[in-house]
């Protein structure tokens, strides 16, 4: 991506919203050099917290943005760093690319520099036609998601509990929760369709309204199969990647059997309690997906939103939180997240009602 546009320099003149100062910056992609200045810009806002480790390792760095998976853009102002953005490409299962890691300097905040950003970095990254372009964002403020959303962009899911709040550091109030929410959106781009998909009917209300403001076709079955063992695999594959840092699990499930649940416990029984919690990718493309979200709302998961157009499979993500505390009043919403994260609370709490929740 970065070597297509090695020469696609941008420059624009923006008016600060308040002081009405008008200043002249460049976007350009990554050029072999520029570590230093991406790195100083992640510590000037996060310290040493930010959990993109690359990003506080000179040689990594160097290595993942000029030799593949890594795309970096950044805007200066003359000689002076003012922001970077990232696009993150993944394994070939995954068919989206990732927008990840807008920061900003506090000294160029007012100009719009973070959409100029976002509008520049989509171009590129829609120009390799990927399936979507995925989105996580902040709750502590608003002010991505609204600029997300304004690039088309749809509020799809919530990942609870990816980090730990108390190794977070910025100039932002973090709030009470013990640990950080990201909020994911997703632009549909050389997707334009979901198939048939398997999804509940606890949930298919919510999973409707998600696919009808992506605008991709979809066919939702929600009729739950009568119980036949010998129409579910004996085994579950799955892969389970584990951050003892941040004590987040994240479960990615590639087939739904009938040990999906044991397998489940014995990944939870390594890593529950203090402050762990877990991510669980349910895929929602087979009919066995219907009882598996059952099983595992049982367990004390939970419906987190979907995960569309991001690879050959569609998925739904389920949630599990333990005990840690959420303060979801805290959370800095747009209107569109706000009905999400109502749903995503209500089904929590039913989830936390049963005999195996909590």
């Amino acid at each position: 991506m970065q070597r297509a546009l090695e020469n696609q320099e941008r420059e624009i003149a923006l008016v600060h919203h308040k002081t009405g100062v008008k200043k002249s910056f460049i976007l350009r992609p990554f050029r072999p050099g520029d570590e230093d200045a991406v790195m100083k810009c992640v510590s000037e806002e996060y310290g040493d917290t930010y959990y993109r480790r690359e990003y506080y390792d000179k040689e990594l760095l160097s290595r993942k943005a000029n030799n593949g998976g890594l795309f970096l853009f950044l805007a200066y102002c003359g000689d002076d760093v003012c922001g970077i953005q990232s696009i993150i490409s993944h394994d070939p299962s995954e068919t989206r690319l990732e927008a990840a890691s807008q920061i900003f300097r506090k000294d160029y905040r007012g100009y719009g520099l973070p959409y100029e950003l976002v509008k520049y970095t989509y171009e590129a990254a829609k120009a390799l036609n990927p399936s979507c372009i995925y989105a996580s964002t902040v709750v502590f403020h608003d002010i991505t998601q609204r600029m997300c959303e304004e690039a088309g962009m749809v509020p799809v899911a919530f990942n609870l509990g990816s980090h730990l709040t108390s190794r977070m550091h910025n100039s932002f109030s973090l709030g009470s929760s013990e640990k950080y929410a990201q909020a994911i959106l997703i632009l549909p781009v050389g997707r334009k369709d979901a198939g048939e998909i398997y999804i509940h009917p606890d949930i298919a209300s919510s999973v409707r309204r998600l696919y009808e403001e992506l605008g991709v076709g979809y066919n939702i079955v929600s009729d739950i199969p009568s119980d036949d063992d010998t129409a579910v695999p004996e085994h579950t594959e799955l892969d389970v990647s584990v951050n003892e840092r941040e004590q987040s699990v994240s479960i990615t499930v590639s087939e739904i059997g009938s040990d999906l649940i044991q397998k489940v416990r014995e990944v939870r029984s390594c890593h529950d309690g203090g402050y762990w919690t877990m991510q669980l990718i349910l895929p929602t493309d087979r009919s066995p997906a219907l009882r598996a979200y059952e099983e595992l709302v049982r367990e004390g998961f939970f419906y987190a939103g979907i995960r569309p157009l991001c690879s050959d499979r569609e998925q739904i993500f389920m949630q599990y939180t333990g005990g840690v505390r959420f303060c979801f009043d805290e959370y800095k919403l747009t209107d569109r997240f706000r009905i999400l994260m109502d749903e995503i609370i209500r089904l929590k709490r039913i989830s936390e009602a049963g005999p195996c929740g909590g």
